[in-house]
């Protein structure tokens, strides 16, 4: 009998759907708390799984008189079950074959999808310029803009990324600043008497990041091939205006 039951599980049916439905075979039509009986199961249990038997089609229901009796249907009607789900199983495959090209369309335009993610404070600027870094970019379009011609602290953080190619554009308020002198940086200066902000905007590979030093400082990453694109569109344009 234990075989049967674990057959029967293989089948799709649960522990106690088998053993009413055995029981079921065994005694013809009978009641729920006699299935419940000879199954050895409580009869709310039996009621459960004679539901199950009742919807998978292996256990019809018949009333007599005042009574309601229940009947197992034949073994041949579990071999009729798999070769229902066995279709089911075909329909389900054309479906996703007529499916999977809308689905990797939809995977394709998110991974064309501009990204952006925030980073707010010392700790997330930190983790920005780790992003920066490990993208090994060999490129890369900095603005700093300073009120202070003479801060220039963020820079350093920008040319961690090794054997690096920087056009550095300075913005600052008036005043000479220190000269840059390091291997592999351009610079052009742009002063404005009227410069209040001071922050930065990289561009590398894919992506853009803007960042805030002001009294709470941020940064906002952008990642996308068409944004990062326009960009270093408008960078062009600076950079040429201030030859």
């Amino acid at each position: 009998m234990e075989n049967t039951v674990k057959a029967l599980l293989d089948l799709g049916l649960n522990d106690k759907e088998a053993q009413v439905y055995l029981a079921g075979l065994e005694l013809g039509p009978a009641t729920a708390q006699q299935l419940a009986a000879k199954a050895v199961v409580v009869r709310p249990t039996a009621y459960v799984a004679i539901g199950g038997l009742v919807k998978r089609g292996l256990m019809s229901q018949v009333t007599r008189g005042k009574k309601q009796f229940f009947q197992s249907e034949k073994p041949g009607r579990l071999a009729q079950l798999l070769e229902s789900e066995k279709r089911q199983i075909l329909e389900r495959e054309q479906t996703l074959k007529h499916l999977l090209p809308m689905l990797q369309s939809l995977v394709v335009s998110a991974v064309d999808r501009p990204e952006a993610k925030y980073y707010e404070g010392t700790e997330g600027l930190e983790a920005l310029h780790r992003v920066f870094v490990e993208s090994r970019s060999k490129n890369l379009d900095l603005v700093v803009a300073r009120r202070d011609a003479n801060d220039v602290g963020a820079l350093t953080s920008w040319a961690l990324a090794g054997d690096l190619k920087m056009r550095l554009i300075r913005a600052r308020q008036g005043g000479r600043g220190p000269a840059i002198v390091a291997k592999g940086i351009t610079t052009r200066e742009l002063v404005r008497k009227d410069l209040g902000f001071d922050g930065e905007i990289a561009i590398f590979g894919d992506s853009v990041a803007l960042v805030s030093r002001q009294d709470k400082p941020y940064g906002v990453l952008i990642h996308g091939a068409d944004f990062a694109g326009l960009a270093r569109l408008m960078f062009e344009g600076f950079w040429a205006s201030l030859e």
